[in-house]
Order: C-alpha cells, then structure tokens, then sequence
C-alpha cells in the first residue's frame, strides 16, 4: 500500500459514487489529482454543482463519495470486463451486464485505495483556507494537498 499512496501525487484517481435514492453508482475513471482537486472535490466542499460520470450532482445528493487512488492492474482488470461486454458467448455478456456495478465496485476493493478521508482534510487544511486569496495559480496549493494526503496515509497504514 505505500508504493501506491507514494505514487499518488502522479498517480490517478476513480470516484465512486451513490446518489440518495438510487442504487447504481456514479464512476469516474482515471482522473489526474488537479482535475480530482478542480473538478471534484472543490465544487463538494463549496456546495456546488459538479460532474460524476456525465451527471450533475451536488454534495447533498449523495449518500456515499469515494475516492479511490488507482493501483496496479486495475486498467487491465477493467478491460477484460468490458471485453466481455463486447465478445465472446451472449450469456458471459448477459452476466457481466447484469452485475456490472458489482463487478465494479470488487475491481475497486482489489485494484484501488480509498483515500476520501485524507484527500478531503488536505483539501480543508492546505487549500480552502487559502482560496479567499485567489491565487492564480491552484497548484501550489494542490501540490500541498497531496503531500498532507501521502504523509496522512503513510501514518495511517503503519499503524
């Protein structure tokens, strides 16, 4: 696990989400940390309306937000499963549509890290305190982001 949180500030990142009163998950796949931080966890903080796999949502819409620092093989693990979508026999595609969220969500357990807790303190401690000032350039702030969620996970895990 700390090869993979070491790898975070270059690494990639999932979302996983559940809006209230609906069971299928919202996923976003591969995305890099200034976008997670921009496009994501940003609009979350502030209340605002932001995108989860093409849907607009808000933070009060969701039952559950992950986000999930991408490990080994989960790109290729996430092949094969939409290479069963498209070929092979009809019943091996009719099962695997039929349990993709779930198929999805055990990919994820295997292949990824949830880092919710310790992306969104990053954010809270590193960078909403100083989005007031506006500062042309985010990524300073984001750079510091990711180093509080690598050290926070580093201590976690060696507990």
């Amino acid at each position: 696990m700390s090869v993979l949180i070491a790898d975070a500030a270059n690494g990639r990142f999932t979302i996983f989400a559940i809006r209230k009163g609906t069971p299928e998950p919202l996923l976003q796949l591969d995305i890099p940390w200034e976008r997670l931080m921009t496009d994501i966890v940003e609009p979350y903080e502030s209340g605002e309306m932001f995108f989860i796999d093409g849907a607009p949502v808000k933070a009060s819409d969701l039952d559950r937000l992950k986000i999930l620092v991408n490990g080994p093989g989960l790109s290729q693990t996430f092949g094969w499963l939409n290479h069963d979508l498209r070929s092979g026999d009809a019943k091996k595609k009719e099962v695997a549509a039929k349990n993709y969220h779930v198929l999805v969500e055990a990919m994820l357990r295997e292949h990824c890290t949830d880092i919710t807790s310790q992306v969104i303190s990053a954010f809270r401690t590193a960078v909403k305190p100083k989005l007031s000032d506006h500062l042309p350039d985010k990524s300073d702030l984001f750079d510091a982001a990711i180093k509080l969620v690598i050290e926070g996970t580093k201590a976690w895990a060696s507990h």
